[in-house]
């Protein structure tokens, strides 16, 4: 019976020193600050905490969620955050002003930067002025003039130029009141404005409340790039973390491509009890129909060839200056740069997989 008391013992102060060793062990591993969006971009880190996977990593994470890539730019000027996820048009700004690295790309937004009106709006009496971009309703009479909730200098805004571009007018044509998505959700269901920029999933809360889809990223030939990226000093000095936190990042990423189905209660929990956002399983599971997901090999491909990646971010970038965002020697700064893509991470990556 001694015995038995001594090996409870040996079991029990074994286990307390195990306990106390892997504190002290998280306690000094380096620090990596994630900023991301209440989007599908924002899960990965999220979810690699929720489920201990990160445990093994060779950091401690910190998470911290951002309404928009406004504010998120805003928080890496302040050396706030190291790596995350924002828009294009975010992510590009961070890159002119702060030198931000894009490191990979974090699914394909052109269809989820969309523009909505309500089902008696005269827009939806005609579609397909422009040819080439059928699937846009409504005139450029139709839209003269109208007030647009957008949320300004992001992705959606970017949207909503291209939208007006392809049907011969510029933002100076309509009416475009700042908001952010939240607050413009909820004014436009209240009768403000004519239409609605967003991006999803606020996007499914607007179908589900009736509201129709006009246009799109996609719609207006516009390529949207989620750009995955570090801050410039934190991607110099310490690359072997940048690259623990992308092979994190993409593991869950490639998880969620191979099994869309499967990613979907993750995803609403995420939305719903950490975004703070009312959402359905099955509006969850429209984010993996409209947003696709690219693996590491993938990704190298895109951000390599100077036809995709580059080129979109360039259309991107081209938006900001037609805006008076940038200026011309900042948009040949950063086109010089190549857009600031470092792609030797996914490469890395994808070189691990084979």
């Amino acid at each position: 019976m001694k015995s038995i008391f001594s090996i409870i013992l040996i079991v029990a102060v074994s286990l307390v020193l195990s306990l106390a060793l892997n504190q002290l062990y998280a306690q000094d591993k380096p620090l990596v600050r994630t900023s991301a969006q209440p989007a599908l971009h924002g899960m990965p880190i999220w979810q690699a905490e929720a489920t201990g996977k990160i445990k093994s990593a060779p950091f401690k994470s910190e998470f911290t969620l951002f309404a928009s890539g406004g504010p998120q730019v805003e928080a890496l000027a302040a050396s706030q955050w190291d790596v995350g996820a924002m828009g294009a048009v975010p992510t590009i700004l961070a890159g002119i002003r702060y030198g931000y690295k894009f490191i990979a790309i974090s699914n394909d937004e052109s269809e989820t930067n969309d523009l909505w009106v309500r089902p008696d709006s005269p827009l939806l009496k005609n579609k397909g002025a422009n040819k080439k971009y059928p699937e846009i309703y409504g005139t450029a009479a139709d839209w003269r003039g109208k007030k647009i909730l957008s949320t300004t200098v992001s992705t959606g805004h970017y949207a909503l130029s291209a939208t007006l571009k392809a049907l011969g007018l510029a933002d100076s044509d309509v009416s475009i009141v700042h908001m952010e998505q939240g607050q413009a959700v909820t004014a436009f269901g209240a009768g403000e404005g004519d239409i609605l920029q967003l991006w999803a999933p606020f996007s499914y809360i607007a179908e589900a409340k009736g509201w129709l889809k006009v246009s799109s990223g996609a719609k207006a030939g516009a390529i949207i790039l989620g750009g995955v990226g570090a801050r410039k000093e934190f991607a110099e000095e310490r690359p072997d973390l940048v690259l623990a936190w992308l092979k994190i990042y993409l593991g869950e990423i490639e998880a969620l491509k191979a099994d869309p189905k499967g990613g979907v209660a993750p995803l609403l929990k995420y939305f719903t009890q950490y975004c703070g956002l009312e959402l359905t399983a099955q509006q969850v599971e429209l984010e993996f129909k409209y947003r696709p997901l690219f693996t590491a090999a993938q990704q190298v491909e895109l951000l390599t060839n100077p036809e995709k990646a580059p080129a979109w971010l360039d259309s991107a970038a081209r938006f900001l200056l037609d805006q008076g965002r940038i200026t011309q020697q900042e948009y040949d700064s950063y086109k010089a740069a190549n857009y600031y893509i470092d792609a030797s991470f996914v490469k890395k990556l994808a070189e691990s997989q084979k």
